[in-house]
């Protein structure tokens, strides 16, 4: 099986080293980083305790990650370490600085990673507190593959993220949600009809409903021309799709969905690191990454849809030159 994080045994091993040392770096290592480590081993392919785990410093990381591809997903994981339970703090930037310069790294090239995994963060905030807020909650966190998401962010930190301004909530926007309930007047197939299919068969909130912003709708509308699901694996290859599409590299976005979901997963409710394991098909995602790159149109990047709401599906498929899934 091919692995989606592309790294030798020794760069595995030491890139954990330097994803321990962002984490330790304000100098505490709450269950919650232990859990991360955790999930992050199990990701490259390494056994580990993370307790035992030594710190490294920027020249031994330097010294086993040589190659400049696999230095930029170094230190990209690194940012996703400092990144994925709130903003990068001045500790962690610090030592973040002091791995890329001894990777040989642009700083503007990082501060532009960092953008990149902030912006994903962001959309998977809108994604969780969107989850938390249907009613069929129970349904969606049993077996739709969030759970361990959702546990890493409970929904009390969902809210204070909100109000802290990360993911700017929208207010009631009466106008619009009428505008996108009334896309079920439209024709069987087309995509307008099947956005409101996929919002009412799922009891999502239309965009201009509370805290939906109209962004996460050109995320939904990916799903529904790309055909993947709404569970967790289909979430997955829906970002690699996009990321394919857009020709990027998809591993902050990745890395940082699948660490959030197995730290998760590895977090007991009495505050204790367990064993556990997110299943997921590195196969799919990889193929779903290669079906975006061979996409002849990144339709991901429009900015609206409501030229096309009465196209048909396949039409869509056809016009953007989206391959025909495995």
């Amino acid at each position: 099986m091919r692995s989606l994080f592309d790294f030798s045994p020794s760069e595995s091993l030491a890139v954990l080293r330097a994803l321990k040392t962002v984490a330790v770096a304000d100098g505490t290592f709450a269950v919650k980083e232990q859990a991360m480590l955790v999930a992050s081993a199990e990701l490259l392919g390494i056994d580990a305790e993370p307790r035992d785990l030594p710190l490294t410093t920027p020249a031994e990381l330097a010294a086993v990650v040589t190659g400049s591809a696999a230095r930029i997903v170094a230190l990209k994981a690194c940012l996703v370490m400092g990144i994925v339970d709130g903003q990068i703090s001045p500790e962690e930037w610090k030592v973040l600085s002091a791995f890329r310069a001894a990777l040989a790294i642009d700083e503007a090239e990082m501060h532009s990673f960092h953008a990149l995994v902030h912006r994903h963060r962001q959309q998977t905030m809108h994604e969780y507190q969107r989850r938390l807020a249907t009613p069929r909650l129970g349904t969606l966190y049993a077996s739709e593959g969030w759970q361990g998401v959702m546990q890493f962010f409970p929904a009390d930190v969902l809210s204070a993220e909100l109000l802290r301004g990360v993911s700017h909530p929208s207010r009631d926007n009466a106008e619009l949600a009428l505008r996108y309930r009334q896309l079920g007047s439209l024709p069987e197939g087309t995509l307008g009809r099947e956005l409101w299919r996929y919002y009412r068969e799922r009891e999502f909130a239309f965009a201009g409903e509370g805290n939906v912003p109209e962004s996460l709708v050109h995320h939904d509308i990916i799903h529904i021309i790309a055909g993947y699901d709404t569970n967790f694996e289909g979430e997955l290859q829906t970002l690699a799709f996009t990321a394919g599409m857009r020709q990027e590299d998809p591993f902050s976005a990745l890395f940082l969905v699948l660490l959030q979901s197995t730290a998760g997963f590895k977090v007991a409710p009495g505050e204790s690191v367990i064993g556990a394991r997110v299943l997921f098909d590195p196969e799919r995602v990889l193929a779903a990454l290669e079906r975006g790159r061979g996409t002849a149109v990144d339709f991901s990047q429009r900015h609206d849809y409501w030229d096309v709401m009465d196209q048909t599906v396949p039409a869509l498929r056809e016009r953007f030159g989206v391959l025909p899934r495995e």
